[in-house]
């Protein structure tokens, strides 16, 4: 077995599942999916390639008409010039990712990763042979990144750092006057801001997502990864994409046909209709989101022991154990074994989660309102 393989870091969130499989009856808020269906319209744009045979090989970056739509509608709404040279078509927002990773990191280089994170950074990060270095977030401030925090950790060797905002999973987003230092920090230290911004459209209390690409058009120090799975609730469907300066995005091509070829083209025709049709039916899901989040608020801070930040976008809450004197995993596991409800114990997004616990509120009110009752009652255990 090669070192790769066995040195691969493994994932907190797997094993939690894996340990939930053990269990009859187990109220489940662990996964980050969307409970809705894809829109019709766009099943319909996918069946309709189907039935026009388009069922074979596409170009590598992705078919023209889809590159340009994912072009025209981040230009508008970013206000910056783009075209299908900007935009690379992946196999979902981890295909996405780990092109733009490819792209900047040479193996021994170094890249900023914030503390708490998604833990799939480090395996992805681990594969191309670079290190990533942690940046811990302050629950006393918030779990919210700043560009001192980044200045602060840069290393000789910093190529590039990853930022993630509405987070997974703490549901916060990045100031904007937070961004634009970032942006003046990555121009100064020769860095490359790799932003993934899968929870853009999932925004709460009226706010506006802010792209880092939107902070000035002449900024070109940014790769944006994203994917359709959900904001238009087609995480199976694997529709990432990468956008970014065309010297950038030039060599992705290249890169994905020797790891997954190409995205189907019926894949892509629904993308465009995702894209370019009625937004209607993601604000409603946006909106669904939101009850289920004051719902989850509202339960933890009853909770004696319990607190949190309300979350800004995304559909998680990073939940304050450290009232009930018990650790993530301690915590997580017990009310597994002691309630049957299942949530991500904060560890798993690394050391600065230690007295958190993820939930994920893309469940329906129902299952919510099932789990909130057994994490009460496992608190009340505690004392």
């Amino acid at each position: 077995m090669s070192k790769l393989a066995r040195d691969y870091p493994a994932s907190a969130i797997r094993a939690m599942f894996e340990r939930v499989a053990a269990y009859d009856g187990v109220t489940k808020l662990t996964v980050g999916e969307p409970d809705f269906d894809t829109p019709e319209h766009i099943v319909e744009a996918a069946i309709a390639s189907l039935r026009a045979g388009e069922t074979r090989y596409s170009a590598n970056a992705g078919i023209p008409e889809f590159r340009s739509a994912i072009a025209r509608h981040y230009g508008e709404r970013w206000g910056r010039e783009l075209d299908e040279r900007n935009v690379m078509v992946a196999v979902g927002g981890m295909e996405a990712l780990l092109l733009a990773l490819s792209v900047v990191l040479d193996r021994g280089d170094d890249i900023l990763v914030p503390d708490p994170a998604y833990p799939n950074y480090h395996g992805q990060i681990h594969m191309l042979g670079a290190r990533a270095i942690r940046v811990p977030l302050s629950a006393a401030a918030g779990f919210r990144l700043t560009a001192a925090d980044v200045e602060a950790r840069l290393t000789p060797n910093t190529r590039a750092v990853l930022v993630n905002s509405p987070s997974n999973p703490l549901g916060v987003m990045i100031a904007e006057d937070e961004l634009r230092a970032l942006a003046r920090l990555a121009d100064e230290r020769n860095f490359v801001l790799i932003s993934d911004e899968v929870y853009d459209r999932i925004v709460y209390d009226g706010r506006r997502h802010l792209s880092v690409a939107a902070i000035d058009p002449a900024f070109d120090r940014f790769l944006i990864v994203n994917s359709l799975s959900k904001s238009f609730a087609m995480t199976g469907w694997r529709s990432g994409f990468v956008v970014g300066p065309a010297s950038l995005i030039e060599p992705m091509p290249r890169m994905q046909e020797g790891i997954t070829s190409c995205l189907p083209v019926f894949i892509q025709r629904a993308g465009i209709a995702a894209l370019e049709g009625p937004e209607s039916a993601t604000q409603r899901m946006v909106d669904a989101y939101e009850r289920r989040r004051d719902l989850v608020v509202a339960g933890i801070r009853a909770t004696p022991g319990l607190d949190c930040i309300v979350p800004e976008g995304a559909f998680y809450l990073f939940a304050d154990i450290r009232g009930t004197g018990r650790g993530s995993d301690e915590f997580a596991n017990g009310l597994l074994e002691e309630q049957r409800v299942a949530v991500i114990p904060g560890t798993a997004f690394g050391e600065s989660g230690e007295g958190f616990i993820r939930i994920s509120f893309a469940a329906n009110e129902a299952t919510i309102q099932d789990a909130l009752a057994g994490i009460g009652a496992y608190a009340a255990e505690l004392g």
